[in-house]
């Protein structure tokens, strides 16, 4: 459940990004949590050309970069440190967690996460099964209902920027082909992962029981999800923890993680 005040402060925010957009303006790099923008950079933003451009918008609205190295390097950053501020929180899940044998990202936007994953954590060789869907519409909300147009992806610009990024054992899903259900996917997977999707958006109500179906006794599962987020009894039951993480806008406060396994040494190192 949700309380009125956390969604008049989600619809502050729509608006707000929205009015930043209409006015072209853009987060400087100088507002960026430098803690986070300064580390080393696993991923490398490809040049902006129009198409890819679009994709961006598509997924990330509050951003309006333009074809320029100003925006390329502003996305690069953002895109890093994003990566980082997740890797922090879950350090001590990921590295007591074997190396997997088979990892499942459902929306993984435009690879950023797959990019620095395999290469922070010496996945390279890890097969990374990526469910996206093309959409030519922005239809967010806040852990709202599940429908087919939920997709805002762009399946050339994700493979375009894994090319880029030179990473190699990587296969998308193309959520259409599979009638957009998780179920029809070649799992078990070790890992399941979902950040600004399955959790955020959409609430993980609507998918856990596809989920559960890819997920076997070690399996981890990790979500983004707001803060007015509660567990219900049916997730508290399978086994969850709350973990908190930085964000890269240095003004955004913490969001926080959903990770969720029928393990308990998995959660272990974290507190509920």
């Amino acid at each position: 459940m949700t309380t009125p005040r956390f969604k008049l402060h989600q619809l502050f925010l729509r608006l707000r990004a929205e009015f930043l957009k209409r006015l072209r303006r853009e987060p400087p790099i100088d507002q960026l949590n430098r803690a986070l923008a300064d580390r080393e950079r696993f991923f490398r933003a490809p040049e902006l050309d129009a198409e890819l451009l679009a994709a961006v918008k598509l997924i990330t609205p509050q951003f309006h970069l333009r074809a320029n190295e100003e925006s390329r390097l502003l996305w690069e950053l953002s895109q890093n440190g994003s990566s980082w501020g997740e890797y922090e929180a879950l350090a001590p899940v990921l590295e007591a967690l074997p190396t997997p044998t088979r990892v499942l990202e459902i929306g993984p936007g435009l690879g950023r996460s797959v990019v620095f994953f395999k290469r922070k954590l010496g996945w390279e060789t890890v097969p990374f099964h990526l469910y996206e869907g093309d959409g030519d519409k922005t239809r967010y909300t806040v852990m709202g209902p599940r429908t087919n147009a939920s997709f805002c992806g762009s399946i050339a610009g994700l493979e375009r920027v894994l090319e880029h990024n030179g990473v190699d054992a990587w296969e998308v899903h193309d959520a259409a082909r599979n009638s957009y259900r998780l179920d029809t996917l070649p799992g078990p997977f070790d890992l399941v992962y979902s950040f600004y999707g399955v959790g955020f958006h959409w609430s993980i109500e609507h998918f856990w029981s596809e989920l559960e179906t890819l997920m076997e006794e070690d399996s981890l599962g990790i979500f983004t999800v707001h803060h007015g987020f509660e567990p219900s009894d049916r997730l508290r039951d399978f086994g969850c923890a709350l973990v908190p993480f930085q964000r890269i806008l240095a003004k955004d406060r913490p969001l926080r993680m959903l990770l969720v396994s029928r393990n308990p040494e998995r959660l272990a190192s974290v507190a509920s």
